[in-house]
């Protein structure tokens, strides 16, 4: 049976940075991962950019467990991330957003810098090694995959990722630190667009607009973000609509709707009063382009048309028309059925609770030399780099501790 010092399960952001410290204290780090290659669901991130982190690392732009994170996200600032980047060969660069990304906005040259390094501290990659059994034995753990291979490791790293993007991650973790006594919270997409009724939506698919975005609940305002919203056939989405998605975890279902404000600079007065002016100065204008100067062509003719004015022209538009039409664009509401599902989700809301982890080593609380780390854990991050922020965060703080540990593979 092939034996090593410590092992980390999947390889990922958090498992490659995990192993990668781990590595800088002595050879006898093994990674294991399932799928073909490394880093497959880093590749994707940030459309191919890879939004590495972000210069405003806080726990108001997390969710779960976002007070117990607190002392680990303070302990590493978006400076510390870039400067581990920076000893790897990658230089980030930064938006006006506070957004880090790799100088040349590739994921690949991320994931380069990572494996390069990796093989330079010694490290061993075993790819198509599906974990399905994990055991804490004497002196360490047995780990059997789905081909029946054994490894035995005298510490182990779960950084299998969570449930979202299936086709990168299968959430197999959750299930692995289950069998070493650890919880598990509800799970639900997150980062994700919020699913509508199709026929309210299929006339608008693919179309982009400015808007503020409300999640409401019974008339009442949950959250609300602006930003860009795209319209697809059955759902809305956009950073500010997938931003609000996190907002649904554990709610009672029922009464939910996306209210989108589509004229937010104006006041409701304000548009009516342009609504007027356009009317006198151009009466044989058809009511449906009444929306034109003011939001995209195609949604504002499908806000025309809802209110049901047929064939008129802006000269048969009474007050009463222009009021309502006002009222619709600053508040066209969506009933929301809940998030899209796990396929189109970024991030995997739920997890291992943080109480379980000691969150100075990421070590359990429940198996000694054991170690949890990334979106296996309960939290997760608005868009923006939070979410790769945690990996990296957490996968270093492990792998340090691991590193720290002593022993030899054999």
């Amino acid at each position: 049976m092939r034996r090593c010092r410590a092992a980390v399960v999947g390889a990922g952001a958090s498992g490659l940075a995990a192993a990668l410290a781990a590595s800088q204290g002595g050879g006898g780090v093994v990674l294991l991962e399932a799928n073909p290659k490394p880093g497959k669901k880093l590749l994707a991130t940030g459309n191919g950019r890879c939004n590495l982190t972000n210069r405003q690392i806080s726990p108001e732009f997390y969710h779960g467990d976002a007070a117990l994170a607190a002392p680990l996200l303070a302990r590493w600032p978006a400076e510390r991330v870039e400067g581990f980047f920076r000893s790897a060969g990658l230089l980030t660069r930064t938006d006006g957003e506070g957004r880090v990304y790799p100088r040349s906005l590739q994921a690949a040259a991320v994931l380069q810098a990572l494996w390069s390094a990796c093989e330079a501290a010694g490290l061993e990659l075993l790819c198509g090694f599906r974990v399905e059994r994990a055991a804490a034995e004497a002196g360490g753990f047995l780990l059997t995959g789905a081909d029946g291979r054994e490894l035995f490791a005298q510490r182990l790293a779960l950084a299998c990722g969570g449930q979202a993007s299936p086709k990168h991650s299968g959430g197999l973790g959750y299930e692995l630190a289950r069998g070493f006594g650890h919880s598990v919270t509800g799970l639900s997409p997150s980062l994700t667009g919020l699913a509508v009724p199709e026929r309210l939506t299929r006339p608008l698919k693919g179309m982009r607009c400015k808007a503020r975005a409300a999640l409401c609940q019974w008339g009442r305002e949950l959250g609300a973000e602006s930003g860009e919203v795209i319209f697809s056939q059955g759902g809305v989405s956009g950073v500010c609509v997938m931003n609000l998605s996190a907002r649904l975890r554990g709610l009672a279902g029922g009464g939910l709707a996306l209210r989108l404000d589509l004229a937010e600079e104006m006041a409701s007065e304000e548009l009516e009063a342009f609504l007027r002016g356009q009317c006198a100065a151009f009466p044989e204008r058809p009511a449906g382009g009444l929306f034109a100067g003011v939001m995209n062509l195609r949604v504002g003719q499908e806000l025309a048309k809802s209110l049901g004015w047929g064939g008129r022209r802006f000269s048969q538009l009474s007050r009463e028309d222009l009021r309502r039409a006002a009222e619709l664009a600053k508040g066209f509401s969506l009933p929301v059925s809940g998030p899209l599902g796990w396929d189109q989700a970024q991030a995997t809301a739920g997890g291992v609770p943080l109480g379980e982890v000691d969150l100075s080593t990421m070590e359990s609380r429940r198996q000694k030399g054991l170690y949890l780390t990334g979106e296996l854990l309960d939290l997760d991050g608005d868009c923006g780099g939070y979410n790769l922020h945690w990996a990296w965060a957490t996968g270093l703080t492990a792998g340090e501790s691991m590193g720290k540990k002593g022993g030899s593979g054999a």
